[in-house]
């Protein structure tokens, strides 16, 4: 066999030795990967499926517990529970920070009378116009610093307004999120935050961005779940405080007492939707030295005689002889 042939058959033998065996090495390789590969690949799925599955059982159980918790708030704080067992509450609300007013202070003195007759006592503090104002009976009187005002309720006015009164309890709106919680003896101290939504009042009144982030931190009595005090911050920048304090002194303002006084009376008519389908008709003796007024009302104007040609305005208000009997006339604006 000559030297080339000899060299032919080595480089032959060598090209199917390499090619026979890389190639089965490989399949044969790839054959006892292929099941282990699956079999790690199923099981790492399940393992992640079974970690989701319960980081989502965590989730929703705190979260459930969270709801839990702020609606037991909501629950516990209305004012028919805050008076049952105290003779009086006083709730004091200081407003920062306003997109259309300045920085203002209201104090609230709220009691049950012996027949179940709710007192109301409002002060306020920082407004254009402060005043101070007494509703007891379905009355309303208001005084400016000079001159006393009664507010002939009509329609839903009472109703309206004793629920505007019960909304200033403070109330959750459900949406927050128990961020921390300490409590002593006899207190909690829950810090919650909130989320700004489009349209809230956040928005409205403070002019707020929507995902702007609100903390609160409450005090809470821990018998009753009383929210004794609640601070509201954006940026720990104070815009609103909320305190409520119990069986404080009595108090009963001496414009109030010094109108209630007077023994001489004057009568004031309002012809309620005058001209309308649902026309009625509201008689008010009240003390004389005593302006009449009527509380606001949407698509309705007042006026001052039958015809309904001369409108009550403010300034007709001003002028009314507060001696002498007093008829309007409440009508639909068209």
């Amino acid at each position: 066999m000559d030297h080339k042939t000899s060299t032919s058959r080595q480089e032959e033998q060598s090209k199917r030795y390499q090619g026979y065996d890389v190639k089965k090495a490989v399949e044969q390789n790839n054959r006892r990967k292929k099941p282990w590969f699956w079999k790690i690949l199923a099981l790492s799925l399940l393992i992640s499926a079974v970690i989701i599955a319960v980081a989502c059982m965590i989730a929703m159980k705190t979260k459930k517990q969270q709801t839990d918790y702020l609606s037991s708030i909501n629950e516990s704080n209305t004012l028919d529970l805050l008076l049952e067992d105290h003779s009086n509450i006083t709730i004091t609300q200081s407003f920062s920070g306003l997109k259309d007013k300045d920085d203002y202070k209201t104090t609230r003195f709220l009691k049950t009378g012996k027949k179940g007759d709710l007192f109301s006592y409002l002060k306020t503090e920082g407004l254009e116009e402060d005043y101070k104002e007494v509703f007891v009976k379905d009355e309303l009187y208001r005084f400016d610093g000079n001159f006393t005002y009664y507010y002939g309720m009509v329609a839903d006015d009472a109703k309206d307004f004793l629920d505007d009164i019960r909304a200033e309890v403070l109330q959750l709106n459900g949406s927050e999120r128990v961020a921390e919680q300490t409590e002593s003896s006899d207190v909690l101290k829950a810090t919650i935050t909130y989320t700004v939504q489009a349209g809230d009042n956040y928005t409205k009144l403070y002019g707020f961005e929507t995902g702007t982030e609100v903390k609160k931190v409450l005090t809470i009595d821990k018998e009753t779940m009383f929210v004794r005090s609640d601070v509201e911050s954006v940026n720990d920048e104070e815009f609103y405080v909320y305190t409520v304090t119990f069986d404080g002194q009595n108090k009963l303002p001496i414009f109030y007492r010094n109108t209630m006084a007077k023994k001489t009376k004057r009568n004031c008519t309002v012809y309620y939707d005058y001209e309308g389908d649902k026309e009625e008709k509201y008689t008010y003796s009240i003390p004389v030295d005593t302006y009449f007024t009527l509380l606001e009302h949407d698509n309705y104007k007042v006026y001052m005689e039958s015809g309904c040609s001369t409108e009550f305005s403010k300034t007709m208000m001003m002028i009314q002889n507060p001696y002498t009997d007093l008829t309007l006339y409440l009508k639909k604006d068209e």
